[in-house]
């Protein structure tokens, strides 16, 4: 089985390691951006298996990049996920975003991703066969 690879557009440096760690023990591959731009431009050149977004970043929020990943129709599948520690940003993953996922930033969550990244990529593999 080939490895999946994984963006996760985040600007903290913390997260950056965590997440970093836990995925790459669980098989994937990982991809680090740290601004909205630079995400759009990875998801645009690496086409992951899936995107791990957290929703405010220092050059805008989970809307701009998922209605960026939304027009191109070379990434527009790639799931989503956004994690946050903004409890309020929950609605608008689901309805702006259309994200596959949303989770609240924590130990928790971050034990849980590998887990709901695979259950994710399962159903899109059903989906486009």
């Amino acid at each position: 089985m080939t490895q999946k690879t994984i963006l996760v557009i985040e600007d903290e440096t913390i997260w950056h390691k965590l997440y970093k760690k836990i995925l790459s023990e669980t098989g994937f591959h990982v991809h680090i951006a740290a601004t909205c731009g630079d995400g759009i431009r990875l998801a645009k050149s690496l086409k992951p298996d899936c995107i791990v977004l957290d929703f405010h970043l220092p050059d805008g929020d989970a809307v701009a990049v998922c209605s960026a990943i939304q027009a191109d129709e070379s990434i527009k599948g790639i799931p989503v996920i956004i994690c946050s520690s903004d409890t309020g940003a929950e609605e608008a993953a689901y309805t702006q975003c259309k994200a596959a996922h949303f989770m609240l930033k924590g130990l928790a969550a971050l034990v849980q991703l590998p887990g709901i990244i695979g259950k994710l990529l399962v159903a899109r593999t059903k989906t486009t066969v």
